[in-house]
């Protein structure tokens, strides 16, 4: 009977002890939940290769901020988004399912290479149309980052032409307005056919009555020198109550891209720099 007692204590003891915590090495052992790998900033994009040659990195971070480098040492800047770039990004990030995209071809002799991580938190799959513009977006600002590293001479002049020209149209000044525009009257005449050889006329017209949308720059950005030598900037103007401009789709295209940077040229005239272009239009 003793020895009885004694097999059921050691039983109990035994199986005690298969229960204690670290008597079984797998279940004791601390279980991670499964994470992303963790990611620097909300978009990361990198080329490298081709033709041209390529080494460009961009890290954009939650807070606007963009940090741009090269593999030649000539560009290590950061800049902030504009209000219409931070726009498209925050739209990506909201819809989008993350990315962790790579692509290479070492087969090739001029192989490129890009990589893309975007810290999406949305439920929809990205397409090839839209990781496109996501490429076309981190290569634009790399593109930026360039020519606000090398500007040349003038790029200040051009500049403050642009925005005094701008600035004139919105107050209604169409006297400076017409000083500082050096572009085509074909559109304007087209408009107003009973206005001529009266440029301030014709610009008034154009901004009060004909659509021209003439207000005020939110954000001006150098966009280097067309085949032409002019200088080229994008502008995202604001709406008087302080909220980006945007352009719906014009002219019947229900499905037309809106856009919220337009293109200006400026050129050196004889008695200094003109505008080329004529503010964004709505019907």
């Amino acid at each position: 009977m003793k020895s009885y007692h004694v097999s059921i204590l050691l039983a109990v003891i035994f199986i005690l002890a298969a229960c204690a915590p670290g008597s079984n090495p797998e279940e004791s052992q601390p279980q991670a939940n499964p994470t992303k790998n963790p990611i620097a900033g909300a978009l990361i994009w990198e080329r490298i290769g081709g033709i041209a040659g390529f080494c460009d990195k961009v890290i954009i971070n939650e807070s606007g901020s963009a940090d741009i480098t090269n593999c030649k040492g000539d560009i290590q800047t950061r800049i902030q988004l504009t209000a219409g770039q931070r726009e498209q990004l925050d739209g990506w990030l909201k819809t989008l399912k993350p990315i962790d995209y790579y692509e290479s071809d070492p087969a090739v002799a001029d192989n490129m290479t890009i990589s893309l991580n975007l810290a999406g938190e949305g439920s929809q799959k990205v397409d090839d149309k839209t990781l496109g513009s996501i490429f076309e977006f981190a290569a634009d600002i790399a593109s930026q980052a360039e020519f606000d590293a090398n500007p040349p001479p003038e790029k200040s002049e051009a500049e403050q032409a642009l925005r005094e020209y701008l600035s004139a149209l919105n107050k209604g000044d169409y006297i400076l307005g017409a000083k500082l525009y050096g572009g085509s009257i074909e559109l304007l005449q087209t408009w107003n056919p009973d206005i001529t050889n009266d440029l301030p006329a014709l610009l008034k017209r154009a901004c009060t009555q004909n659509g021209l949308v003439c207000m005020i720059p939110l954000s001006v950005a150098y966009r280097g020198l067309d085949a032409n030598g002019n200088y080229q900037f994008q502008v995202e103007f604001s709406n008087p109550d302080g909220s980006l401009f945007i352009q719906g789709p014009c002219c019947g295209e229900e499905n037309g891209p809106s856009i919220t940077s337009f293109l200006f040229r400026v050129v050196k005239a004889e008695n200094g720099y003109v505008v080329l272009d004529l503010p964004p239009y709505v019907p």
